[in-house]
């Protein structure tokens, strides 16, 4: 038992470590903005570029971890991010920078579905969804560090060497893994005696792609909140980047909170039931995007950080959740790659939501209309996740 906990911390070290870079991109955007001459919508798509190696390389690094093994894809994965943030940190141009996170994004498309899959492997069913929680909480922990520590670094010495600082801490964690990560005792004859499913019968699984589908809005939802707050707050509300960047951490530690709370919640609760736990999150989250909609100019401080901590909890709470589903509806053996879809196409969500909200606030001239598409996709969401026939999970272990 203590191996599983000592396990889930590496994990969730190199998961906070992997994060810090990327999801701190929002809070430095206004710099990187004004040194590259960007518009409004390009400064919104860091998140997107990076999101599109989870795109392509979720569901094969899922099959990878399946077969090939889950310490070689995690350490592949983190040395990716590492070089391509280093990388991106020297970039001269918006193009290039693109290029480098969408490189460094094929990391993460390796490094997430294989950790799942490690907690997936270690845990028991009666504490899945927390421990997948709990990994998860590296994401918004990652990128309330960057929120709040990478503008610092960037006044102090730019904005390029925060991302190379960021690089070097995954790198970091990268090695360690390589020397501390072990499967546990009883993988092989848990995997032994048939063959892993193939992808085209994950692809094939009618309730992966609606859970899929839904948490592709979740996503996008998420990431547009994470990737326009700082501008929002900044060029509508009116507050300094620094102030609007701890909005933006805040949001990110109650995500960190949520992730845990909602894995408990599932667990405990709600008896092992995931949907629910994904219909609350959705609805807190549509409801929050749509008072976003209400905030200008004179808000008062105390109703913005209640808006932020309330939409970090909800909004960015869910993901583990997420995962833990997937993986239960294919099954052990093809959780892997279960997970790997499910990150695809929500990362499809997460690439494209910021460059439409950005066009569209541009379109119209506002940021209300936006806001309150958020709230409407949501409930799309929330359909489709209706449809989602929960009860036909495989515990194959």
């Amino acid at each position: 038992m203590n191996a599983r906990w000592g396990i889930l911390a590496l994990i969730l070290t190199v998961q906070t470590f992997a994060n810090v870079g990327p999801l701190g991109l929002p809070a430095i955007a206004p710099f990187i903005r004004e040194d590259l001459g960007l518009s409004l919508t390009q400064a919104g798509s860091f998140l997107s570029a990076y999101y599109v190696g989870p795109i392509l390389l979720s569901l094969p690094a899922g099959w990878l971890a399946d077969r090939w093994g889950i310490l070689k894809t995690m350490v592949t994965g983190a040395a990716l991010i590492a070089l391509g943030l280093f990388a991106a940190g020297w970039a001269g141009s918006f193009p290039v920078l693109i290029a480098l996170l969408v490189f460094a994004g094929t990391g993460y498309g390796l490094l997430n579905p294989s950790s799942t899959k490690a907690i997936i492997t270690w845990f028991p069913l009666a504490q899945r969804a927390t421990a997948v929680g709990l990994k998860q909480t590296g994401l918004p922990f990652g990128g309330a560090i960057g929120a709040a520590v990478l503008p610092v670094i960037a006044l102090a010495v730019g904005w390029r060497n925060a991302l190379i600082a960021s690089a070097c801490g995954v790198a970091v964690l990268g090695a360690a893994t390589l020397f501390l990560y072990r499967d546990p005792a009883d993988l092989p004859r848990a995997t032994s005696g048939s063959p892993a499913p193939s992808i085209a019968s994950v692809l094939g699984n009618r309730d992966l792609w609606l859970v899929a589908s839904a948490t592709l809005i979740f996503a996008a939802v998420q990431t547009v909140w994470m990737s326009f707050l700082v501008l929002y707050l900044k060029d509508v509300v009116g507050l300094p980047v620094l102030t609007a960047a701890w909005y933006l951490a805040a949001a990110q530690v109650t995500g960190m909170a949520g992730r845990v709370a909602f894995g408990l919640l599932s667990d405990r609760a709600f008896g092992g039931r995931r949907r629910i736990v994904l219909f609350l999150a959705g609805i807190g989250s549509g409801l929050c995007s749509l008072a976003m909609a209400g905030i200008g100019p004179g808000s008062s401080p105390w109703l913005l950080a209640a808006l932020a901590l309330t939409f970090g909890f909800v909004g960015i709470g869910w993901n583990g959740v997420q995962h833990t589903l997937m993986a239960e509806l294919a099954g052990p053996r093809a959780a892997g790659t279960a997970v790997g879809l499910g990150l695809a196409i929500s990362s499809l969500g997460v690439t494209l939501g910021p460059p439409a909200f950005g066009w569209l606030v541009e379109r119209v001239g506002a940021y209300r209309l936006p806001w309150m598409s958020l709230a409407a996709a949501m409930g799309l969401a929330l359909i489709l996740l209706g449809f989602v026939r929960e009860g036909r999970r495989r515990y194959d272990r």
